[in-house]
């Protein structure tokens, strides 16, 4: 429906639209009826999500915390030259204190040139034919435990002239506990450890 109205020289159009409006009223309840729920929808969610992370990240602390009280540790390293070329070491390691089961042991050699050379879990039942406590059945290193491995180091550095007994410096044995935790135990020359 169009009505005209004259007004000094310009006309001006109404255009009426009859009673199929909504008044503003109903149109400010709606709009704010439709932010609360969507404010109660995100509100829900992030409630939700905030305490799927609070869990995830609690349990992996619990399990941090745990494997920090392990305590590893190198009784013995002793290294022998055998014979021209061929060098040896026995490393004694200890599980001393702790609640969690250790597994993927390496075992590193650090000599007087800060070269490194590192044999890991699968290298130890290859090479050595030794338990390498690599997580299967019946093979986790656990609390009160001691492992002896008796290494040919000069094998593992790939020349007899590069790892001999009389450079080596430093043995580092590294487990995991949980599957990601590394626990470490350290001895250097002129400790008692290392004879």
């Amino acid at each position: 429906m169009k009505e005209t109205f004259k007004f000094g020289s310009s006309n001006i159009i109404k255009i009426s639209m009859g009673s199929k409006a909504i008044s503003p009223m109903i149109a400010t309840v709606l709009l704010i009826a439709f932010t609360v729920a969507v404010g109660g929808i995100l509100s829900m969610w992030l409630t939700s999500l905030a305490s799927t992370q609070t869990e995830t990240t609690g349990a992996a602390a619990e399990k941090q915390i745990l494997c920090a009280r392990s305590v590893l540790k190198i009784d013995e390293a002793t290294f022998l030259q055998e014979a021209a070329g061929v060098d040896s070491a026995n490393v004694t390691v200890v599980y001393e204190y702790g609640t969690e089961n250790l597994y993927n042991f390496s075992i590193s050699f650090i000599d007087s040139n800060r070269l490194s050379y590192t044999i890991t879990a699968a290298s130890l039942a290859t090479k050595v034919g030794m338990t390498q406590y690599n997580n299967t059945a019946g093979q986790q290193f656990t609390p009160g435990m001691m492992n002896a491995w008796n290494l040919n180091i000069t094998s593992y550095s790939g020349s007899a002239s590069t790892l001999t007994a009389s450079s080596l410096k430093t043995v580092k044995v590294v487990a995991l506990c949980q599957g990601t935790y590394p626990i470490s135990a350290e001895c250097n020359s002129g400790q008692s450890c290392m004879a």
